[in-house]
């Protein structure tokens, strides 16, 4: 049994590919420990570069010199760093930096930086000749650079995860090319020859679609409009490929500019994570149960680029998730995944709570679901109101006070399992992050449902999380939870308020040096529940942030899965 736990925690994955000018593949691979990037030249795969820090993102330019965003211990302060000619070089090391657009002469990288001020992501320009930056717009808020044309320099300007703007930057000078009323999601912009931009947005529509402006006109309108999210896109000449997400899963399509043609591309049931066309070469990463997470290329067919380790494991064996609908109390349809084990129900379950709270459960490959499932537990996990996926109604339903009706939704799942004689017995409420906070809420609201808990950097008290997170994280937290003014609110919101309700027995994991949620909400939390004499346990992660590494994944989910076993 442990050597099946260290197997599947320690499986590798392959993502983030793109082409380089010369025709190589590049792409991201924790098989050495942490991600680094490595290249496939169509005959083998090696690490790029010796690097001890995990690599996030990478941007190739047209000359073949690749920038990289890297972190310290998980810290997600990401530096610039620039690799030519067999050479490290440092870019941006100040602040937190989005990696961002080569220009078309690939002697000028734009980024953006918290360098200047801990809360705006400015937009700076490194030219890799000089070796030096400067700062080229005092854009204020959360920042990418998306692309880099003949026009300028196009920024996703984010509010929040559902609100946002195109800018485009030239000349020092930032002009919004969506302004809008309300909230809105613009985002992605690449430019289309013609003085024409593509991007993503659900402008007057319940879902997230693609749009072209003309920018000499400043006239808008949809190029593909769908009854379900577009996810990702990249363009290449005259064709566009883009990733729909269809009842959790993905699928690829190309898109023929001139004529409107749209073929789909037959992919591996999963989840697209990744989408790049560049130099003629489309080349896409996939997470999916029984493919674990690796690159894949398209040309006429699609070929699997990249078979990152499994140690001995039969894929095959791995649980597909079914999809299932529900009806919370107040009469709304709920979606929700179960992964059922071998044998007969009922089982003993773990409900399974995502992050976000702006995410959605989806078919990936996730080694900790697998595992319990292979334990012999149902995972059985809900798309709650709130969840992404289900078009801009559905991802409102749990704004403000109406975040405890999220809650509740997962109280009546569990009702919804032991009814439809799925689950034996209590369950045990398990998240990261938003899922953390949803478990201790839940644990909390509803404690006659649980027999344990497990929370992995969860919100325990919304007021010192927004005092406390990432300055540029608050703005765009407010807009979710509530505003830091607004004590009362993110009182009855938060689990502290209800902590002494908790009965079931509890294991609490956080990474010291997470800025997203930092580890002083896992502190106060186990500190009172000690104090209440409740059975609490609390793995404190050196070395590690919000995201967890591979070492530290598997010391955690390690843990979990033993006190799991204890409890359930």
């Amino acid at each position: 049994m442990e050597l099946l736990i260290e197997r599947l925690l320690l499986v590798k994955s392959a993502t983030a590919p793109s082409a380089s000018p010369k025709g190589a593949i590049y792409y991201l691979s924790d098989v050495l420990g942490q991600y680094n990037i490595w290249r496939f030249d169509g005959r083998r795969h090696d690490a790029l570069f010796p690097w001890d820090g995990r690599i996030s993102a990478f941007s190739i330019s047209p000359k073949g010199d690749v920038a990289f965003a890297a972190d310290v211990g998980g810290d997600e302060r990401w530096r610039l760093h620039l690799y030519v000619e067999d050479s490290v070089r440092p870019i941006a090391l100040e602040g937190v930096n989005n990696l961002g657009s080569w220009d078309p002469e690939g002697r000028r990288l734009a980024y953006t930086s918290t360098a200047q001020d801990p809360a705006n992501f400015y937009v700076y320009v490194y030219d890799s000749e000089k070796g030096e930056s400067r700062k080229l717009a005092d854009l204020p808020g959360i920042n990418v650079v998306t692309d880099w044309g003949a026009a300028g320099i196009l920024v996703h300007h984010a509010e929040s995860s559902r609100d946002g703007d195109i800018y485009l930057v030239k000349d020092g000078e930032a002009k919004n090319l969506t302004k809008h009323s309300g909230e809105e999601i613009n985002a992605g912009a690449k430019f289309l020859g013609d003085n024409k931009i593509i991007y993503l947005t659900n402008r007057g529509s319940e879902h997230v679609g693609l749009a072209v402006m003309d920018l000499t006109s400043g006239e808008a309108k949809y190029l593909v409009q769908l009854d379900r999210e577009i996810e990702a896109f990249d363009v290449w000449g005259n064709y566009v490929a883009f990733a729909v997400n269809e009842d959790g899963f993905s699928s690829l399509y190309i898109y023929h500019l001139p004529t409107g043609l749209t073929h789909k591309v037959a992919i591996p049931p999963g989840v697209v994570t990744s989408l790049s066309w560049r130099y003629g070469r489309l080349v896409f990463s996939l997470s999916g149960p029984r493919i674990g997470h690796e690159v894949f290329a398209y040309a006429a067919e699609v070929r699997q680029l990249t078979d990152s380790p499994k140690f001995g494991l039969d894929f095959s064996q791995n649980a597909v998730p079914e999809a299932v609908k529900y009806k919370a109390s107040d009469g709304l349809e709920v979606p929700a995944l179960l992964y059922k084990p071998a044998g007969s129900p009922p089982y003993r379950a773990v409900v399974w709570l995502h992050g976000g709270p702006e995410s959605q459960e989806r078919p990936d490959f996730d080694p900790v679901v697998q595992l319990l499932v292979r334990l012999g537990y149902l995972v059985a996990a809900p798309n709650f109101r709130g969840s992404a996926g289900y078009g801009r109604t559905y991802l409102r339903l749990d704004d403000g006070e109406k975040r405890l009706d999220a809650v509740r939704d997962v109280a009546d799942f569990v009702k919804w399992l032991q009814e439809q004689g799925l689950a034996s017995g209590k369950p045990c409420a398990m998240g990261g992050s938003y899922g953390g906070y949803l478990t201790l809420m839940s644990l909390a609201l509803y404690p006659d449902l649980w027999s344990c808990g497990v929370e992995v950097a969860g919100i325990t008290n919304l007021a010192t999380f927004l005092e406390r997170t990432a300055p540029w994280r608050r703005r765009h937290r407010e807009a979710e939870y509530g505003r830091l003014e607004d004590r009362g609110l993110l009182e009855r919101l938060s689990p502290t308020t209800y902590v002494d309700r908790i009965a079931a027995p509890l294991l609490v994991i956080h990474g010291v040096n997470d800025i997203r949620v930092p580890i002083s909400e896992a502190e106060q939390l186990v500190e009172r529940l000690k104090a209440l004499g409740r059975a609490v346990e609390f793995l404190r992660l050196e070395g590690e942030g919000h995201v967890l590494s591979t070492q530290g994944r598997a010391r955690a989910y390690r843990a979990a899965a033993e006190f799991i076993r204890k409890y359930l």
